[in-house]
Order: structure tokens, then C-alpha cells, then sequence
């Protein structure tokens, strides 16, 4: 086997890491170039081709795959740099985008704080601007059935007129047309034949098949403003690597917890919106079925912010919909909240409330923090971090990048000035702010979908994660905070692409059954819908055993909105499957809602169908090593430790002090190239056979 090369580009740096046929991983990180996101991913295979001394392209001939997840399309919504874009929709609800959800467009997807502010709050700037909406005459109804024939003339007119507009792209989405695609079809055979050959088309039937008016038509709408970008950009990737050496297929990181295709992943580029985030997701449940772990907290803490999410019995938790930029959109992904608090996230203060805040504002990766000397003035987590003694100013990035502490004492000392409060007590306090508000999202995410988070264990990395996760988990009573990999968990979203499989979605929605549900129309159901995902996988070139199904069953009580989906067996259901179906509905209705919420009495809907396939890839063997022995530290600092006020001498660890069998007790810091990894006092670390460091909070 030769190498796995897996890349992630973040805010603030881009993230590679390599598995060798032996599963030694090596990983380094570069600072990415929001302009021109190709040569920060290029940067980075130059970077880990030099920590491996060989040559890049050395590094690519050997390599087996090269796997990316990529930010591209992300940051294309966020920052208002789409393509020039048209939706085509049914005539009487062209103005769908801009009504959003009602009075929650203003705050979808915005943290507590900021609903709280309602007035202050916005709809964002549309995906497509209104002038660009046109509207057909057609419709099909909630049965399927046509109600008005599809006005052929008018959609040529339509598209004669989109073509003159020179626009990018087009998107399609019609009422119900995931009942009765055919109005869609017509609509874009018309546009095949009008417009240019590269103009990027999507449809809504094919992306989104399943209700929900709104979240269809943005999700298709995104999909249609970020593909032709992503598409350069995808494109442009897979052509640097062939002209380097790879002869292999580019995978790419999806938010629902797997890769696709290169070809694949140009056609439905909304599907690696967020994506990066996703990849740690899968690279803990990786590691957790090595390790034995069934509930975990995945807490990832970058440069630009703090992303959290959940795994019950060693799975990821999804969701139906996703939010960016206000916009809620119907991309079935796996369940990940974010706060702008990451390294570079911004202290500053309130005049309003006559406090200290931090963030959401970030310093990314240009100018970068105050301490990085590359134009930032404004004081960051970083630099508080540096000036508290976490750092040592000539080793930041294995040696790659020396931080200023006289910029970040400047920096610090102007928002200390303001508070009347010591540089070292400032620090301090934008840490310990910091960490409140992460362990008020971790909070969030647990008790509020009805977990308590002292029954999980949390896993800690991204670039700061190492560096501030005992604190947090120390404010949550959690016990255990797992470190994964020691210095690899710095690129672990990069690393967790390469547990990925290939993913292939297809649902089923508006089947509106009711109980008691017969086993044989329910099995028939599944067969359609895992018959199109099971050929989609083989064109891919997957055989029947590299081939695996998942099955759910999206079930509600009689007149509620909201379903919860129910995994469901393979093959061919009997009496018993849909009787346990419903047993485990209810059982997870009060899960989420509380004991007695449920309401049995009111009937069960089946209103959805979903199977998940897998075409199995090439994954990395964990390398295992001995017990090396205790480890000595390097020496000792004085290091100002926010959660006892005051600073303690403390033992300093380098990456060549420790190893599998160390068992270190705190306070104690070990700096790694790419990573910090902070072991307060009372707290006690052993490493184990995996390279994790394993962080008992309190000694416990």
C-alpha cells in the first residue's frame, strides 16, 4: 500500500495529514490563502513532502489516494462571491428565497446571543437576486398529479432570456417536482439546448427529492451559486495533481460523513459546504471503535472556530437540513454546531454591556493575530495564550513561524487599558471567556438533545483544541478528554478524511403511511429507493462486498411536523421489524423530549424512507506501539494557569520527551510541532499504545 494523503483546508491554516503502509502518520499545517485556495492545498503537499524528506512529487506517484475536503463553496455564500445565478421556479412563489422561514430568517443559525438581539438582526443578502427568479406556468400537486400542463413556449422565452443575461448558472426547483419530475426534465432539456455547454445546471428532483418548499429550493439554489466555482476549483486541483504525478481518482470530503468522486462532488458542490468539520466527526468514530468508546463529545478547535458534535454508540448524530449564512437548506449532514471561537477569534470590548467579549469576529489567516507580526493590531485567543506561557515564541509551528510577545503584550495592553485590569489579568480573562463559551455550546449540544455530558468522553483536537479542551471539559464535570493521536490531532479533520467511505444518498418522503404499517410495502419502498444507491455505487466501481447499506425510516406521530429517523434492517421486513420500528421511535421520541412526551395515542406516520450506501475505501491501519517508559520532562516555566488565577511552575514536555507508556501529572504543557497540549494542575495524562494522550479531569 502507499500513501494516504488527506487535506483540509480551514480558516486560518490548511491541514495535511499522511498514513505510510506501516500506519506512521505524519502531519503539517500551512497557513491557507483565502485568495487562492488551490495554492495553499499545493503549499501543503510541498510541506509534507519536506517533513517526509522526499519530493512532492515523489510523495504523489506513491501515493494510493488523495483525499480533500475543501472550503471553497463555504466561503463563496459567506462571503458574497457566487456566480452570476438564475432560479427557475413555478410561477406564483418566486419570492420563496426571500420570505425565508418568516421572522427566523433574521437569526437561523445564530447563537443565543445574537437571537436574543432580534432587532438588530437581517436577512442575509439573497443567493439569487430577485430579478433573477423567473417563474413558469405549471404545477403539480401534493399527489403528484398535474394540475397545469408545463408551458413549453414560455420556458424557451425563459431560457433565450438567460442566455442573452450571459448568466453562470441555473437552478430548477418546481412544487412537488420530487413527486413528478417530468416538468423539471422538459425545463432542463430547454436549457440544455439554449444555453452554453458550460453553463452549470441543477434540478431540485435529483438533488433534494423530499418536501419541505423552502429548504429544496435553497438547497438547489446554493448548489447552482457555488458550482461553478467549486467546479474551477475542483478542477483545477485534479489537473495540478495528474501534472505532478497522481494517477489516482481525487476524492472529495461530503457534509454528510463521506467522499466522493472528484466528478461527482462537482456535480452537488453544496454537499462539501462544511465539510471539514464533518471529516473529524468520522475520524472519532474511527478511533473510537479501536478504543472502545461509545459516547464522544468531538470538540475541534481551530483558528476561526469551535466546532462541536455528538456520536451515541460510536455514530455521529445528522440532521435533516443545515444552515449557512442564515439560510437554512434541505443537505441531510452530520450534526455540528459552530461559535466563532477559534485561535484567532478577536477580544474586544462592549461598550453596551461594559464587558469583555470574544469573538465571533476572527483575525483568520491574514493579517492573522496580533503576535504573528503580519499586520493584525487586534488582541486574539493566540496571543493571550502566548502571553500566559503556553508558547514558546520560536517553536510555534515546529520552528516554521516565530509569534511576536511584544506585539501581543501591545495588542492585549490597549483592550487592558480600557478595563482597567493588568496585560496578564486580560489574558486571562479572554482565555477564561473563551472557554466559558465553549462549554456552554458542548452544554447546548448534550443536555439539550437530552444527554448528560458527564457519560461521554471528549475527544479534543484542530490546532487549539489540545491546548484549552481540559479546561472546558473541567467546567462540564466531564471525566476523560482523549487527545487523538498526540501531534496528529492538530490535522485531525484532514486525517478523519481518509476513515471516510464513498457515500451515495437517496430518500423517499411524502409516503404519509399510516399504522399499522404492512411489512411488505414498507420492504418494497427501501428496494426502490436502495436499488438507485447501490448503481450509483457501482458505477463508481464498488463491488457487492465493498458495497454496504444503511437503512432509516423517518416516522412522526399523527399531525406533528417533525419526523425522527428510525435505522431500520436490511432485506426483507417482517411483522416484527415494523413492530420494533415503532418501539424505537418512541423510545427515541423521549430521548430527545423527555420521559411521557410521547403521544402514541395520536397515531404513527411512516412519511420517509432513506438509505445511506457505502463503497468501502482504503482505510489507515492505526500503528500501535510499547510502552517507551515514563518520560522526563524538558524542564520547567512559570506558566499563569486561568482556572487557578496565579502563575505555577510547571513541566515542559517536547514531542521527544513522551510516548506511549508516559504518564504525566499536571500542571504540565507539551509542545508539539503543529500542536499545545495543556494538562492543568490536579489533572493526570497517560499516553496510550495509540499515541492518544488520555486526560483525567481532577485526577479522576
Amino acid at each position: 500500500m502507499g500513501y494516504l494523503c488527506n487535506v483540509d483546508i480551514g480558516g486560518t491554516h490548511t491541514d495535511v495529514a499522511v498514513i505510510d503502509e506501516e500506519g506512521t502518520i505524519t502531519g503539517a499545517k500551512v497557513q491557507s490563502t483565502p485568495g487562492d485556495f488551490a495554492r495553499g492545498f499545493l503549499d501543503s503537499l510541498d510541506a509534507i513532502a519536506s517533513e517526509l524528506g522526499i519530493g512532492t512529487t515523489e510523495l504523489l506517484e506513491s501515493s494510493d489516494l488523495v483525499s480533500h475536503g475543501t472550503t471553497v463553496g463555504t466561503n463563496a455564500v459567506i462571503e458574497g462571491e457566487e456566480s452570476e445565478t438564475a432560479l427557475v421556479t413555478t410561477r406564483g412563489t418566486e419570492d420563496t428565497l426571500f420570505l425565508m422561514r418568516g421572522a427566523p430568517g433574521r437569526t437561523s443559525g445564530l447563537p443565543i446571543e445574537r437571537v436574543l438581539r432580534y432587532q438588530h438582526a437581517e436577512k442575509p443578502e439573497p443567493i439569487v437576486p430577485r430579478q433573477r427568479v423567473y417563474g413558469i406556468n405549471e404545477r403539480i400537486d401534493s399527489m403528484g398529479d398535474v394540475v397545469v400542463e408545463f408551458n413549453e413556449e414560455q420556458a424557451r422565452d425563459v431560457a433565450r432570456t438567460l442566455h442573452d443575461a450571459g448568466v453562470e448558472s441555473v437552478a430548477v426547483s418546481f412544487l412537488w417536482s420530487f413527486l413528478e419530475p417530468d416538468h423539471e426534465e422538459r425545463m432542463i432539456s430547454i436549457l440544455e439546448s439554449e444555453l452554453d455547454d458550460d453553463v452549470f445546471l441543477t434540478r431540485s428532483n435529483r438533488l433534494v427529492p423530499k418536501w419541505g418548499e423552502y429548504e429544496r429550493t435553497t438547497a438547489v439554489a446554493i448548489n447552482a451559486a457555488i458550482g461553478p466555482v467549486t467546479s474551477r476549483y475542483i478542477n483545477d486541483i485534479d489537473e495540478e495533481l495528474s501534472d505532478r504525478g497522481y494517477e489516482g481518482e481525487l476524492l472529495v470530503m461530503l457534509i454528510g460523513g463521506g467522499v466522493a468522486p472528484a466528478a461527482d462532488a462537482i456535480r452537488e458542490p453544496v454537499r462539501t459546504i462544511d465539510s471539514g468539520p464533518a471529516a473529524g466527526m468520522i475520524g472519532c468514530s474511527y478511533l473510537a471503535d479501536h478504543l472502545g468508546h461509545e459516547d464522544i463529545i468531538a470538540a475541534d478547535m481551530g483558528g476561526t472556530s469551535f466546532d462541536v458534535g455528538l456520536l451515541t454508540d460510536g455514530e455521529p448524530l445528522t440532521n435533516a437540513t443545515n444552515v449557512i449564512n442564515k439560510y437554512d437548506y434541505a443537505i441531510r449532514n452530520i450534526d455540528i454546531d459552530s461559535i466563532g471561537n477559534g485561535g484567532g477569534s478577536i477580544a474586544w470590548y462592549d461598550q453596551d454591556t461594559d464587558r469583555l467579549e470574544v469573538g465571533p469576529q476572527s483575525a483568520g489567516a491574514d493579517p492573522g493575530p496580533a503576535c504573528y507580526d503580519q499586520g493584525g493590531s487586534e488582541p486574539t485567543i493566540t496571543d493571550a495564550d502566548l502571553l500566559l506561557g503556553f508558547f514558546n515564541p520560536g517553536e510555534f509551528l515546529g520552528g516554521r513561524m516565530t509569534l511576536d510577545r511584544g506585539l501581543a503584550e501591545a495588542a492585549i495592553g490597549d483592550l487592558a487599558d480600557t478595563l482597567g485590569m493588568s496585560v496578564t489579568e486580560t489574558a486571562s480573562g479572554i482565555v477564561e471567556i473563551a472557554n466559558a463559551q465553549m462549554a456552554d455550546l458542548v452544554g447546548q449540544r448534550t443536555i439539550n438533545r437530552g444527554y448528560d455530558p458527564r457519560n461521554f468522553v471528549l475527544y479534543a483536537y484542530g490546532g487549539a483544541g489540545p491546548l484549552h479542551m481540559a479546561a472546558v471539559a473541567d467546567q462540564l464535570d466531564i471525566e476523560t478528554v482523549v487527545v487523538p493521536g498526540g501531534s496528529a490531532s492538530s490535522v485531525w479533520s484532514a486525517l478523519g478524511i481518509s476513515s471516510s467511505d464513498v457515500l451515495h444518498r437517496n430518500e423517499v418522503s411524502n409516503i404519509r403511511t399510516v399504522a399499522p404499517f404492512d411489512p411488505g410495502s414498507v420492504t418494497r419502498r427501501f428496494e426502490d429507493v436502495e436499488s438507485d444507491v447501490v448503481d450509483k455505487l457501482r458505477d463508481n466501481g464498488f463491488t457487492e462486498d465493498e458495497i454496504r447499506i444503511e437503512r432509516y425510516a423517518d416516522l412522526r406521530y399523527g399531525a406533528q411536523v417533525h419526523q425522527i429517523p428510525v435505522p431500520m434492517p436490511g432485506g426483507t421486513l417482517g411483522r416484527d421489524d415494523v413492530d420494533d420500528m415503532i418501539v424505537r421511535f418512541e423510545r427515541k421520541y423521549e430521548e430527545l423530549y423527555g420521559k411521557g412526551a410521547g403521544a402514541s395515542e395520536s397515531g404513527f406516520e411512516l412519511v420517509a424512507v432513506r438509505v445511506d450506501g457505502y463503497g468501502r475505501t482504503t482505510k489507515p491501519q492505526l500503528e500501535q506501539s510499547g510502552a517507551d517508559g515514563e518520560g522526563s520532562p524538558d524542564g520547567t516555566e512559570d506558566v499563569f494557569w486561568p482556572r487557578e488565577s496565579r502563575r505555577i511552575e510547571t513541566d515542559i514536555y517536547y514531542d521527544a520527551d513522551v510516548g506511549p507508556g508516559t504518564s504525566i501529572a499536571g500542571p504540565a504543557v507539551v509542545r508539539m510541532e503543529n500542536t499545545t497540549i495543556a494538562i492543568p494542575p490536579n489533572d493526570t495524562c497517560e499516553i496510550d499504545s495509540y499515541s492518544n494522550f488520555n486526560i483525567s479531569i481532577g485526577g479522576n
